[in-house]
């Protein structure tokens, strides 16, 4: 399709585009650049820009097209036209065909929800096989504006608010962002590029073509012919604030983490309630997206369910969250994990000679194990570490987890003490407990890793060498 129709349209200045992309930081000399090209104005004037923009760059350019499998000859038309206008321009083209409705069904997903997520894996596929670093894509002014509309309806925090970021992870980029769909009609229109037309883009059951064609002229028409450029406007004031509160809630974060892997995270809950509203849901929504990749399914409800158990009297709550995410209050602490991580595999390891490192992959942590002369050594008050009268010990060693009616006498104390209420005593919540490490000389636990050390073993004045062991 080309559009021909002669409205009153100044010729639109590919040099804007040139601005967005310098404002950004978009694109650096010698990039080489994955271009997303549906066959769409859109994503054709994309095209179109960057192939001239390539000297000034030195860019190294290759067109990407993916068939949906959904619209059949016109989806085979629309790839063999992205064929035809790459070639056009000496530009590399790879086209691929995906069957999104079946990859929709196995994941549980929306049509479009499914389709973005293998439209992005293709591009990702080959971006890596033509060793690219960017990923250039054609959404535009207007696609900035109906995202936020689409996100202030729907209800949404700042990060929806703020739309979509011109540039993503470094890779990403959106060089249309601040064009606006008028200007790339007449930029096509001007230069007679032809380009191609999605059925469904005109079919009314989606939101976001109900908004285009209904909402939109509306707004325009009774309340602001400039409605586009505010909303881009807004949205990238929002996002500039989001950033800022980001960065300030990944600086907390580290305060109230008692401790985190990839499959788990444990909070405090004391230090948590000291951070204001806004700060706390950041901070849950930062965890959850490193346990689960993403923020899909967890809603502002999730958030504010695990915000009262934070702040709830109760000492021992528990709470489901979507994707296996389990959640855990125990005393003051909130213990966060993935399905596979919510229990962790009892651990043993036994050694007949004293070893120098144990490593411990259940829990992802190494012991070291060194002998030392006692004279002129400082008092050691490192939690992590443990200092024991070496003439004491009796192999073989053991490194495990603990046992149901494991005992000990701790430092200090005159009597034995139950493992089980040590943790209790020290408010250690149920999925950590199975996480800390005993050392165990033949029968005789010698250290509560992180915790408590035998009394028995302890450096006294008449002690001569001293095992020093340090938690990593």
């Amino acid at each position: 399709m080309r559009i021909s129709h002669p409205e009153a349209s100044a010729m639109f200045a590919p040099g804007k585009i040139k601005k967005t992309i310098q404002k950004y930081r978009m694109l650096e000399p010698g990039d080489r650049v994955v271009v997303g090209v549906s066959g769409g104005p859109d994503s054709i004037m994309l095209c179109h820009v960057l192939h001239r923009l390539r000297g000034s760059y030195n860019l190294d350019l290759t067109v990407a097209h993916l068939n949906h499998g959904v619209r059949g000859a016109e989806a085979a038309r629309d790839a063999r036209f992205v064929e035809r206008f790459a070639r056009g321009l000496g530009i590399p083209c790879v086209v691929q065909e995906a069957d999104v409705p079946a990859y929709c069904r196995e994941n549980s997903r929306s049509f479009q929800e499914g389709a973005r997520e293998v439209r992005y894996r293709f591009l990702e596929e080959v971006r890596n096989r033509c060793r690219a670093n960017k990923i250039a894509l054609g959404h535009n002014a207007d696609d900035q504006a109906e995202t936020l509309m689409l996100w202030l309806l729907r209800g949404s925090g700042l990060k929806g608010l703020g739309g979509m970021p011109p540039v993503r992870d470094g890779v990403i980029i959106r060089p249309l962002i601040e064009t606006t769909r008028e200007e790339i009609e007449a930029y096509l229109r001007n230069r007679e590029i032809d380009f191609v037309t999605d059925s469904s883009n005109l079919k009314g059951e989606y939101v976001r073509n109900r908004l285009r064609r209904e909402l939109f002229p509306l707004l325009k028409k009774n309340f602001n012919p400039q409605l586009v450029k505010t909303l881009v406007t807004t949205a990238s004031i929002i996002s500039m604030e989001n950033e800022y509160l980001d960065k300030i809630a990944h600086k907390k974060l580290k305060t109230v983490l008692a401790s985190q892997n990839e499959n788990g995270a444990v909070v405090d809950c004391d230090r948590f309630a000291a951070l204001p509203p806004v700060i706390q849901l950041r901070c849950l929504r930062a965890i959850l997206a490193g346990l689960k990749g993403n923020l899909m399914r967890i809603s502002a409800t999730h958030l504010y369910d695990l915000m009262g158990i934070m702040a709830g009297a109760e000492s021992h709550k528990k709470l489901k969250l979507p994707d296996g995410i389990r959640a855990e209050k125990s005393y003051r602490f909130l213990t966060l994990t993935t399905g596979l991580a919510a229990v962790t595999s009892p651990f043993s390891y036994q050694f007949e000679a004293m070893p120098e490192q144990v490593v411990i992959p259940e829990i992802g942590k190494r012991m070291t194990f060194t002998l030392l002369r006692r004279r002129g050594m400082a008092p050691e008050r490192n939690p992590a570490v443990a200092c024991l009268d070496a003439d004491g010990v009796r192999m073989p060693l053991t490194v495990r987890s603990a046992k149901p009616g494991d005992f000990f006498q701790p430092l200090g104390m005159g009597g034995k003490k139950k493992i089980q209420d040590l943790f209790t005593d020290a408010k250690v919540p149920g999925a950590e407990r199975r996480r800390i490490p005993l050392v165990l000389f033949g029968d005789e636990v010698a250290w509560v890793a992180g915790m408590r050390i035998n009394h028995r073993l302890r450096v006294t004045g008449k002690t001569r060498r001293v095992l020093k062991i340090e938690m990593e």
